[in-house]
């Protein structure tokens, strides 16, 4: 059974273990395309070096995975947030020094570096990085921003049709969110 959306970033924020949302490794190379995100080479970072840029198209992905509906990945967050970066000079150091804890992090635990992990390994990290880094809530609130202002996000996954009014908005259908 796969894990929802949710129930992932759930798992990661609670710093605990999760199953994977399938079991083919993410193991990023240029040669193989169809078994990991890779990034585009039409899209030229303004802000983020080549390998940073696919790092944090490998961390988005992790975040929001591809499911039933497009990941972040799909939805070029990495890209969106290469593009914010690239006008907020203040943030560009949080993500420089997050970016380096990812790094030094994925390599003391797996040896080598995040874009070549598995997903288990990937979210093992992402995991620590939780625990350990306030990067983890800088990434996960900028890779869920962004993807909420896709059509990956809006209308592919949340059903969202601008063209028609809501009869109601409920607001949140949680049961931990009511009050």
């Amino acid at each position: 059974m796969q894990n929802s959306r949710r129930d992932i970033l759930v798992g990661i924020a609670g710093a605990t273990t999760l199953a994977a949302a399938d079991n083919k490794p993410h193991v990023h190379t240029d040669d193989d395309q169809e078994s990991a995100p890779v990034v585009s080479s039409k899209y030229v970072a303004r802000f983020f070096t080549a390998a940073e840029l696919k790092t944090v198209g490998a961390l988005v992905e992790t975040v929001i995975p591809r499911t039933q509906t497009p990941g972040a990945f799909d939805a070029k967050v990495h890209e969106i947030i290469d593009e914010t970066l690239s006008t907020r000079k203040p943030q560009q150091a949080v993500w420089r020094k997050g970016l380096a804890e990812v790094s030094a992090l994925s390599r003391k635990l797996q040896k080598q570096d995040y874009v070549f992990l598995s997903l288990d390994q990937q979210v093992a990290v992402m995991t620590e990085l939780a625990s350990k880094s306030s990067f983890f809530k800088v990434l996960k609130d900028a890779t869920v921003d962004a993807y909420y202002s896709t059509k990956e996000g809006l209308m592919t996954e949340l059903g969202w049709d601008a063209a028609k009014p809501l009869p109601e908005f409920k607001g949140c259908t949680h049961p931990e969110h009511q009050v």
